[in-house]
Order: C-alpha cells, then sequence, then structure tokens
C-alpha cells in the first residue's frame, strides 16, 4: 500500500464514522417530526370525514326561464318596490349536501335578478329600494306597494362520495305591504329542484337553481291572482277601461272586454283569462 494512503486512510475512516455519528441525532429528531405531521395528518382526516365540510355553490335562477309566455295574465297596473336589507342579502346559508358534506351559499343574493324579473312580470313598475324608512317618500315616488321576500331552503344529496345536492327546497313568502306600512297580501309557495349524478358533477348548483326557478315562477302565479286589500282590482290591468268609463255589471264588463278583443287591444289568451276572472266574481 502506498505510504501516504496507508497514513490517511485510518484518519479519513473516523471522520466518516464520526459524521454517521453526528447526523444519527438529526435523522431520529426528522423521523420523529415526520410522525408527528403524518399522526395531524390523520386527526384532520378523522375530522373531516365525521363532520364533513361546507362547499359553496351558486343557486341563482336563470332569468331567460322567466320570461312571460303568451297564457301570463296581464300585469297589474301598479309600481312595486322590492326590498331586501344589506344584512339580509349578505345572510350564508348551510345545508346539507351528499356525502356527509354540507353546502353553503348566499340565497338573496342569488334570488334578486330573478325575483326583480318576477315582480316587473307582474306589476308595471319595480323599483329596488335600498331603505324603507320614508314611507311618504317612497308614495311620492309612485311605488304602491312595498315587496319583501322571506327565504328558506333545505337541500340533501343521495351520493356516498359526492357532495352535490341533489334535492333542494326555496319556501318563498312575498310580505307586500303599502306605503302605510300595512301587510296587505303574505303569498307563499315552495320551489323544488332535483339533479341526476352527471348534472350536479357538471353544475354543483343546479338542484338549488331549479328550485328557485320553481318558486319565482309559482310567486309570479300567485300575485297575479292575489287581491292586494284595496289597491288596483284586476279590472285595471293594462288594456281595460278606466274607472269612470266601466260598467260594474257583469254583462258590462264581458261586452266591454269582447270589444277589447275585437279591437286588438288585448289578446285571445288576455280575454279568455280576463273573462274567467270576470265570470269567477259572479
Amino acid at each position: 500500500m502506498d505510504k501516504a494512503l496507508a497514513l490517511t486512510w485510518p484518519r479519513a475512516t473516523a471522520n466518516r464514522v464520526f459524521a454517521r455519528e453526528s447526523a444519527a441525532p438529526n435523522i431520529a429528531k426528522q423521523m420523529t417530526a415526520m410522525r408527528s405531521s403524518v399522526r395531524a395528518l390523520i386527526h384532520l382526516t378523522v375530522i373531516a370525514l365525521a363532520t364533513g365540510c361546507a362547499h359553496p355553490i351558486k343557486i341563482a335562477p336563470d332569468v331567460a326561464k322567466l320570461e312571460r309566455v303568451s297564457s301570463t295574465p296581464p300585469r297589474l297596473t301598479a309600481n312595486a318596490g322590492y326590498y331586501i336589507p344589506a344584512e339580509v342579502s349578505s345572510v350564508e346559508v348551510t345545508t346539507a349536501g351528499g356525502g356527509g358534506d354540507n353546502i353553503r351559499y348566499y340565497p338573496y343574493t342569488d334570488v334578486e335578478p330573478g325575483f326583480e324579473k318576477m315582480l316587473s312580470n307582474v306589476f308595471t313598475g319595480v323599483v329596488r329600494l335600498n331603505s324603507i324608512t320614508d314611507l311618504p317618500g317612497i308614495a311620492r315616488g309612485g311605488t304602491e306597494f312595498i315587496v319583501q321576500p322571506v327565504i328558506v331552503t333545505s337541500s340533501g344529496g343521495s351520493g356516498l362520495f359526492t357532495w352535490p345536492p341533489t334535492n333542494f327546497t326555496v319556501d318563498l313568502t312575498c310580505n307586500v305591504r303599502d306605503t302605510t306600512g300595512a301587510l296587505v297580501a303574505s303569498p307563499r309557495v315552495v320551489g323544488s329542484g332535483s339533479a341526476e349524478t352527471g348534472e350536479r358533477l357538471r353544475e354543483h348548483g343546479i338542484a338549488g337553481k331549479r328550485a328557485m326557478e320553481d318558486a319565482l315562477i309559482k310567486m309570479q302565479a300567485t300575485l297575479l291572482e292575489t287581491r292586494f286589500g284595496a289597491g288596483p282590482p284586476r279590472s285595471q290591468a293594462l288594456g281595460s277601461p278606466s274607472a269612470a268609463d266601466k260598467d260594474t255589471t257583469v254583462e258590462g264588463r264581458l261586452a266591454q272586454l269582447k270589444g277589447l278583443r275585437e279591437k286588438g287591444l288585448i289578446s285571445q289568451d288576455e280575454y279568455e283569462a280576463k273573462r274567467k276572472a270576470i265570470l269567477a266574481d259572479f
């Protein structure tokens, strides 16, 4: 063996042994830290599986599905303002999804565009009110009715491993007040929606969206058939004669209605709807 190599080999070997011995405590610490991290991860996973988590979804209705159709009764000749307080609009609701998880959403924020559209199908004029503290001022602005929605939702999921809901309900009440603050109507409807697995995996909130649409369509029909206390009667809807010229007998009202149809001022569907309303009053 080379003399120089023979002299340096024991020293190099000793250095490697010392390095291994010095690294051992650090490796042990690292292993301990890794084991602690794994235990913490397992603990968090167990908690998540036991309690589930809340996934955000959107349940805003498709406004295009709320358009008036030929069979929709005439609008009420009245101006309405709707009011959703800011503190209500910002409320986030959590309900059940599938797989033991929950879902969360903002029902009042999501419903507002569709709610405004629905009201515009019912009244000839609709505005958004930022406050209802000045009722006389609201009346001077031309608003006759103030509509405030109340929404209660529920949901559920049948999937064991998928969290988007398969069924959804929207319980919608519209508290309608006149400009004195008196409650003149409080119609309530319940909309429902469901979704197949493929649909809800593509659009997580589709069941809620369908429930919103169903509730708004039902509320529209209900409001159009509601009599708002001393408010404008259905006979003063768009295209009907003025109160001064109106014959209050059933025969006179039917004759006037027929005349409006013959002049092309109302459609056949509107004529049939009004005719049924007049006969119902009789």
